[in-house]
């Protein structure tokens, strides 16, 4: 997927003195459809990220999705959206429902479709051929919108393994659970670090090994620590401080 760019961290606001519990209803955002809860042979449900339901219709749907809400450049996630309107070899007009809509904190805005390796070549052929129309959405009253999305694209399990979807998992998990004080102590001790560094260099010698872990991941989340190579993100791992 394009467009990765680090964001870097800033702390979140302090609510422990606003004794006011506000509750906003989750939303479907602009979803085209909801897909049925249960089927034979397939994984369904649905998560939630920015309060909007992500619906999902098999495990590789829950992996590209975690994967795209753990990227840091990402402003909101939306499922079942666009339907986007194409001509096939032969010239007849069809409709394909994209699985995610993504945007961009800069604004753009990416359609993905999500199947597995086996359909590719037929997938990209679709895709080339909404391009070739405009990327033109159409809506559940036909109003058409040409440019509905800057780009489609397809994602695979070859994009999103089981090792990004368990590296997403711990990155979202760390974004809204992760301590202050530990996050800022461990940016001290890897500014500080030559070169590279394994990631369980910075477990030893630590009160609480959760808590710190937690703070590693924020730390690559945030942008200030980068993975050296890819694949599961765990004790082995050679890091870099990129802040």
């Amino acid at each position: 997927m394009p467009r990765q760019e680090a964001v870097k961290y800033r702390p979140e606001p302090d609510w422990t003195q606003d004794d006011t519990l506000l509750f906003t209803e989750p939303t479907a955002g602009p979803a085209l459809r909801k897909p049925a809860a249960k089927k034979a042979k397939t994984t369904r449900g649905f998560w939630l990220f920015n309060n909007v339901l992500l619906y999902m219709e098999s495990e590789l749907e829950n992996r590209v999705s975690h994967y795209i809400a753990a990227r840091n450049d990402v402003q909101a996630i939306y499922s079942q959206y666009p339907a986007a309107l194409y001509h096939d070899a032969e010239g007849k007009l069809r409709c394909h429902i994209f699985d995610y809509y993504v945007v961009f904190k800069d604004g753009y805005r990416v359609a993905v479709a999500v199947k597995y390796h086996r359909k590719k070549e037929q997938m990209l052929e679709m895709l080339q051929q909404i391009r070739a129309d405009g990327i033109t959405g159409i809506s559940k009253g036909k109003k058409l919108t040409p440019g509905v999305a800057d780009e489609v694209c397809l994602m695979t399990e070859e994009e999103a393994s089981i090792e990004v979807f368990e590296n997403a998992q711990c990155i979202l998990d760390s974004r809204h659970h992760h301590d202050e004080a530990e996050f800022n102590l461990v940016y001290d001790i890897v500014s500080r670090l030559p070169g590279d560094f394994r990631f369980g260099e910075l477990l030893r010698n630590c009160a609480a090994h959760g808590k710190r872990r937690t703070a590693v991941f924020r730390l690559i989340d945030a942008g200030y620590l980068s993975p050296v190579s890819s694949g599961r993100i765990d004790d082995l791992t050679w890091l870099r401080f990129v802040g």
